[in-house]
């Protein structure tokens, strides 16, 4: 960033002196832009981050970035002011770009540190001026034509340029959303903070501040070997991953992972949406906790085959454990997000009836340009759902062996939709030798048709049951500069490659006899985004953008044109 100043500083002084003096003005244009604009603006951001230190996010990089952008833009400036002296036969008029050029500096961190500073209205103050003052010092002493102008009107212009920012910012930090708690310019920052930092606690409290009290559930079904061991555990936790990189419950089926020691834990997509979001990070961890000291409420040492259904597209597998029935759901290859809660519910009431208990899996596993599901997608699910579980009830169980593995392919991160669970694999064998496969990758969705070729290669390779679900881990969105914001599970991954790890996670797996435990933990006063939260925050998000976009398009051009037309006329 430093040699970026040099070098478009230096380029703006040879082309603006050049074009107003000539071949002669070349060496003068070149002492000048490095001399009286780059040099000043390096002293000025070493200053500066010394001044800012500790702030979340104007660290000594971003502040050179910004300098770096006021050196484009006021560039800009001298360049057309260069233009017109030439045209003009008068040096006067790069002399007021340039005085032009170093009040837009104070303009532009006005804007940018009354917004972001965390260090106090003094440090920030000093931010926002240290780098004009030098700026006046250097152009001074290189170019006293430039200050020849009356004091009232040099001040006059540097208050017609600072008016735009002082309006914009005055008139975002009075608007509220009607609750006159939510605010455009506190929210703003901390979503900038917890995007760009990964410091979560302010988005965090505006999240809280919106949300609502609520109890949250999750399921998990627990495979011990006959000694006891773990040998693995299936998590389906009915709290949505969201909203993005560390808030909330992003990083959920991550802290499962890890909080759930002993052998390997895969954290499956409970059917849940962003209404579910938890607003607290720290709310994770007492379903982390509620799990690891749960008992179970059943168990089982025999299950049957897994059961498929299809009712206009929606698709069901159940396989049942004893009293527990497993549900993996998708509308897979039709485009669609997430399944609603009124799925679940229906399945649970239908599974009481039938004296079995629940866990319902949203596969999440097919994503296009858009969600396409609809109400009848949504009776499609429940009825799909509710037929493969009657066909497996007429179906014999028998004791069954388990086996649980993991890869994690080092090739991918976050940036490729890949999160740091890597790829999860869970093999049931039941005692006729048949093997079901579950294919857990650690992703937010999966790209379409990709779910169909695992599937139809995982039972060309000899299973007899198979199923590709994702984490909806929201720790890679708002990465990357996607459409979506982040990368389905194969959008950014050879297949070749995928395929080759699902091997090495199935082989891994290795299976032993095994007895499965059910454990369904709930959590009282979560606070949860909601559909309230998530109308605020939509409604905050488009309001606030129309109100930025209305007032710099009217403040910050008219208040620039007409300092200009002061230092032009002065």
């Amino acid at each position: 960033m430093v040699a970026s100043i040099l070098a478009t500083m230096g380029v703006v002084g040879v082309l603006s002196f050049g074009l107003t003096f000539g071949v002669p003005g070349l060496l003068r244009g070149l002492i000048f832009g490095l001399g009286g604009l780059a040099i000043p603006v390096i002293v000025s951001d070493f200053i500066t981050g010394a001044v800012q230190g500790g702030d979340a996010l104007l660290k000594p990089r971003r502040i050179n970035i910004i300098s770096f952008v006021w050196g484009l833009a006021g560039g800009l400036i001298l360049v057309l002011s260069g233009i017109l002296a030439a045209l003009t036969a008068n040096p006067v008029f790069l002399f007021r770009g340039a005085l032009l050029a170093v009040f837009s500096s104070a303009g532009l961190r006005l804007l940018i540190f009354s917004i972001f500073s965390t260090r106090g209205f003094p440090k920030m103050a000093f931010a926002v001026m240290v780098q004009p003052a030098l700026l006046f010092i250097a152009t001074g002493l290189l170019a006293p034509d430039v200050w020849q102008i009356s004091t009232p009107t040099i001040l006059l212009i540097l208050a017609l340029i600072l008016s735009g920012p002082i309006l914009l910012v005055v008139r975002l930090s009075r608007w509220n959303f009607g609750d006159g708690a939510t605010k455009i310019i506190p929210i703003f920052r901390a979503f900038v903070y917890a995007w760009a930092e990964e410091f979560n606690g302010p988005l965090e409290e505006q999240l809280a501040a919106v949300s609502e009290p609520r109890s949250v559930e999750a399921d998990s079904l627990q495979f011990d070997a006959a000694s006891g061991a773990c040998l693995g555990r299936l998590v389906a936790p009915y709290v949505h991953p969201g909203p993005f990189r560390k808030v909330g419950s992003s990083g959920l089926s991550l802290s499962l992972t890890e909080g759930l020691t002993g052998c390997e834990t895969l954290v499956a997509h409970g059917v849940s949406n962003h209404e579910w979001d938890l607003a607290k990070s720290g709310d994770v961890a007492r379903i982390v906790d509620a799990l690891r000291g749960a008992s179970a409420s059943a168990s089982s040492e025999t299950c049957g085959p897994m059961v498929r259904a299809e009712v206009g597209g929606a698709k069901a597998s159940c396989q049942i454990f004893g009293e527990i029935a497993l549900f993996t759901l998708t509308l897979s290859p039709k485009s669609h997000d997430d399944i609603p809660d009124t799925v679940k519910d229906r399945v649970r009431a239908a599974s009481k009836e039938r004296g079995l208990i629940a866990v319902v899996v949203d596969a999440h596993n097919c994503l296009d340009d858009e969600d396409l599901l609809d109400d009848g997608d949504v009776e499609n699910l429940a009825t799909a759902a509710v037929e493969a579980l009657d066909r497996a009830a007429k179906l014999k169980q028998a004791p069954f062996k388990a086996g649980f593995s993991r890869v994690r392919p080092s090739e991918w991160g976050l940036d490729d939709g890949m999160g740091p669970c890597g790829i999860g694999a869970a093999v049931v064998e039941a005692a006729s030798g048949e093997r079901y496969a579950y294919v857990v990758f650690d992703s937010n969705n999966m790209i379409q048709g990709l779910r169909e070729r695992l599937v139809d290669k995982l039972e060309a390779d000899g299973y007899a049951g198979a199923e590709a679900l994702t984490s909806d881990t929201h720790l890679v969105n708002a990465i990357g500069a996607t459409e979506r914001g982040y990368h389905p599970m194969g959008e950014a991954m050879e297949e070749e490659k995928v395929l080759k790890y699902i091997d090495e996670a199935l082989k891994g797996a290795s299976t032993s006899p095994s007895v499965v435990s059910f454990m369904r933990i709930r959590v009282d006063d979560v606070q949860v985004i909601g559909v309230k939260g998530i109308e605020t925050l939509r409604g905050v998000v488009k309001t606030s953008f129309r109100l930025f976009i209305r007032t710099a398009a009217t403040a910050l051009p008219l208040t620039f044109i007409a300092a200009t037309i002061v230092a032009l006329l002065a």
